[in-house]
This record gives structure tokens, C-alpha cells and sequence, in this order.
């Protein structure tokens, strides 16, 4: 059970990992492409001489990084579809990458093969919502690291985390979750993950976050 005082709750964004019509432009896109399973820590870049590249993700899961620094940005579970969104302002693709996190039939597509599939098949409004989820994600995202107060970011960081799907929630710590999306120190971090486990707050085994008791707006 997931509960949080409403004068923190009202802070709180958390975003939807995929929709429907991401689901079903997988579908329709997928006779056209060739899947290929990728293993764990595969790691998958945007662009390779200058051509922009697309993922299809249909099954496993993937996380997103941003380079030099390899932060994390997001983690997805199949269906997906990512690099159809150009990145963050000032961001190319160059300094994005993809991580397979957990083994994935992975298509992979140039970006401008992509879009003559999108217009052959007469997948606009499918590809445009999708596009919106994506968008939306991003934004809520962007909304979550700009927080006045580390506390405030670290509990941000603990419900997306707890929204996660299962298959990435279990498999990564609580600690290297947000560490690789925010630029918070490890000390201070861990000073209020333990904090917050102290005082019952969350529920934490092997440092995996099993569930959230309880948000207060400060501690």
C-alpha cells in the first residue's frame, strides 16, 4: 500500500510507462522488422555515423542513459518503442544509449525507414499518440528533478521507482536507482533512505524497495 500526506502528495508526478497505441503500433509495425534477442547489459546507441536509430521493444525490458555520465533517465518495460522522441534540449543523440536490463526481443530501425512504414501503413494516429506518452513522460520527469529539496527528490524518486514494473523494481536498489537519475550526494542519499526505513516509512529488503508505508512532508 502506497500512502503520502496530501501536502506532499501534491507535489508528486509519476508517469505512465506506455499506452495502448504503443502497444498496437508495435503490432502492426512488427512484420516489417526483424527481432533479435539481446542479453543483459547489451548496451544499444541512438546514432552510429550520423544515422539515427529506432527500437522496437517487444518483450524484456530496457533502461535509457545519458552519456558521458551514464545517468539513468528512464526505465521501460516491453512494449516500447524509443528513439523516435528527439532528446532533451541541447542533448543529441550521440549522448543517449540504451541498456537491455533484463533479455529483449529488440527490433532495430532506421529512424527516416521508420517513418515511410508509419506513412505506407497509415499508422499516423497511432504513432502520434504514442508520441504523447512519451512527451508526458519526459515532462513529468523534468517536473520531478527540480524539487526545492533533496528530501523532496528522493521521495519523487521512490514512487516512480515504486511504479516501476516489477521486473526492473526487483532488480535494482533503491541507492543506484536514484543516484543514476538525480546528482544527489551518496551520503546524503543513504542518510535519509535510512531515515525513512527507521522510522517505518518504507519497506526495504536486500536494498530493494518492496513498498511505501507512508510519505511525510518532511523528516
Amino acid at each position: 500500500m502506497i500512502y503520502m500526506e496530501k501536502k506532499y502528495s501534491s507535489n508528486l508526478i509519476t508517469r505512465k510507462v506506455n499506452s495502448p497505441n504503443t502497444t498496437e503500433l508495435i503490432e502492426k509495425l512488427s512484420p516489417f522488422v526483424e527481432y533479435k534477442t539481446y542479453a543483459t547489459g547489451r548496451r544499444l546507441p541512438f546514432e552510429q555515423h550520423g544515422v539515427r536509430k529506432c527500437y522496437l521493444v517487444r518483450t524484456g525490458a530496457i533502461t535509457l542513459h545519458q552519456q558521458p555520465d551514464d545517468i539513468l533517465l528512464g526505465m521501460f518495460e516491453a512494449p516500447s518503442i524509443r528513439g523516435v522522441v528527439h532528446g532533451p534540449v541541447g542533448l543529441s543523440h550521440a549522448y543517449l544509449t540504451l541498456r537491455v536490463a533484463a533479455p529483449s526481443e529488440i527490433a532495430i530501425i532506421e529512424y527516416d525507414k521508420l517513418m515511410v512504414l508509419v506513412a505506407e501503413q497509415g499508422l499516423f494516429s497511432l504513432f502520434i499518440g504514442h508520441l504523447q506518452a512519451v512527451t508526458s513522460a519526459l515532462f513529468a520527469h523534468n517536473l520531478q528533478l527540480t524539487q526545492p529539496s533533496a528530501y523532496d527528490v528522493v521521495c519523487n524518486q521512490l514512487v516512480s521507482l515504486m511504479n516501476e514494473p516489477a521486473l526492473l523494481r526487483d532488480n535494482t536498489t533503491i541507492e543506484k536507482y536514484i543516484r543514476s537519475k538525480t546528482r544527489l550526494s551518496r551520503s546524503g542519499t543513504m542518510r535519509i533512505l535510512a531515515e525513512l526505513k527507521l522510522g517505518g516509512y518504507i519497506v526495504v529488503e536486500n536494498g530493494v524497495l518492496k513498498y511505501i508505508i507512508h510519505l511525510p512532508a518532511k523528516i
